[in-house]
């Protein structure tokens, strides 16, 4: 009996033991190892760790909870990283931003260089720097120099007490380099209103292996012809952007902003959506976000076309800091769990002579052949799911840029972004964009 019920037992947990297996196969073993550093920062958002809270793949996000005194601060004491990006910027318990420091706001420490202004040395070897946390309001006067405040202005969006839930992040390290930028991440101290410092201690690296389920979802999903009927569910045909304000108006975008309810439903409760508090899911105050959805019932592929924003260029290590229409943009696709499959960042992208770009999105098992670098088209996996989310991100525009996503409102998206606003159109079949051609 033992021995049948092992039979039967083994039988069924056969497909799990397949499923297991091909889980193990896509897994890398190897992990980006860093240099011991402040038991402080306690996880990492990433594609390869908690890949939560839609992050950018060429981005790496930092989590503190640090205890800040009362009357005392907290000070974060590093060296700017070799990459695209960084900044500090601090949360309520409900993911919101409250404020934040981007890098070129940060003033280097005396006899160092700040990098991330345009036109300085990037491969300066001083490049030390002091932030400040400090608890209470965003003062309504100038503020204090490189501080980072708990609360904003009016109150309204505040650090749990006696914390401040600060992440740090970094975008697209140098080529080479590790995910910190080749510097090692803040140290962070604390310090009593009446002086006394504690420097946190340091902790082992404690990144887990990446164990490839990013890679595993992307590479999934079905071939050949939509299994989905076109019931006008899952978006609009064609895409609609439309700018993030908040989680709530995000999942009520993303149910109801389609053929079938667009027009109907969809309107009147997107107002009421749009009077809740803004941000949520550890937004970046130095980016402003639209999303569209993609959805096979339209069609296995769809593909987006616009100009490209201008960004500098810094990931072969260019040795001066450039500028740009933006600093930088990508395209990403994800699942409603907040997961990102894959990213296309602006120095991924193909362009014609024009300035222009074209994205195709299908699954794995449908990317067009012609969906290449080669052939001068970038190409996003959608995923396994009936309803994929498209995010696209600008980052802090020059302040003559009228194009960026930050100078939308909900409804102008179209109208104010232009020619930089992606324009979509599903395919009916793989062989339909096939014959769009290779353009390299």
């Amino acid at each position: 009996m033992l021995r049948i019920g092992l039979t039967v037992l083994a039988t069924r947990l056969a497909p799990l033991a397949a499923v297991l297996a091909a889980f193990l196969s896509l897994a890398d073993s190897s992990r980006a190892v860093l240099s011991p550093h402040s038991c402080g920062w306690i996880a990492r958002i990433s594609g390869d760790q908690l890949n939560v809270a839609f992050p950018d793949a060429a981005a790496n996000y930092w989590v503190a909870a640090i205890p800040v005194p009362s009357g005392g601060y907290a000070e974060l004491t590093g060296s700017f990283p070799h990459a695209r990006y960084m900044s500090f910027i601090d949360y309520t318990a409900a993911t919101q931003a409250i404020d934040g420091l981007a890098d070129v706001q940060i003033a280097p420490d005396a006899g160092s260089t700040n990098p991330y202004a345009a036109g300085a040395d990037r491969t300066a070897a001083r490049r030390s720097y002091t932030v400040r946390i400090a608890p209470g309001p965003v003062p309504a006067g100038a503020r204090a120099a490189n501080t980072v405040y708990t609360s904003n202005a009016d109150g309204s969006k505040s650090s749990p007490p006696g914390l401040a839930l600060v992440i740090y992040r970094v975008y697209e390290s140098d080529r080479g380099l590790d995910v910190a930028g080749g510097v090692s991440l803040p140290q962070i101290s604390l310090a009593t209103a009446a002086g006394q410092r504690t420097t946190l201690p340091d902790c082992p690296d404690l990144s887990l292996p990446d164990l490839g389920l990013t890679r595993l979802l992307a590479s999934a999903g079905a071939g050949g012809a939509s299994p989905l009927p076109a019931t006008g569910l899952g978006g609009r045909n064609p895409p609609a952007w439309v700018r993030y304000t908040n989680p709530v108006s995000g999942v009520l975008t993303g149910l109801l902003d389609n053929e079938l309810t667009g027009d109907s439903l969809y309107p009147a409760l997107a107002q009421v959506t749009k009077m809740l508090p803004s941000g949520g899911l550890f937004e970046n105050i130095h980016v402003a976000y639209v999303t569209s959805y993609y959805t096979p019932g339209f069609g296995p592929v769809v593909a987006f076309r616009a100009k490209a924003p201008t960004t500098p260029r810094t990931f072969d290590g260019v040795a001066t800091m450039g500028s740009g229409q933006l600093r930088y943009w990508s395209l990403c696709t994800n699942n409603a769990l907040t997961m990102f499959y894959d990213c296309v960042r602006d120095d991924q992208v193909p362009l014609d002579s024009a300035g222009d770009y074209t994205i195709a999105i299908s699954t794995a098992a449908n990317r067009p052949a012609n969906a290449t670098a080669a052939c001068g088209i970038a190409w996003l996996p959608a995923g396994p799911l009936p309803q994929t989310v498209l995010i696209l991100r600008n980052m802090l525009p020059a302040p003559d840029f009228a194009g960026a996503v930050q100078r939308t409102t909900p409804g102008t998206e179209r109208a104010t972004m232009g020619d930089y606003y992606p324009i979509g159109r599903y395919y009916a079949t793989v062989a339909d964009f096939e014959r769009t051609g290779c353009h390299p």
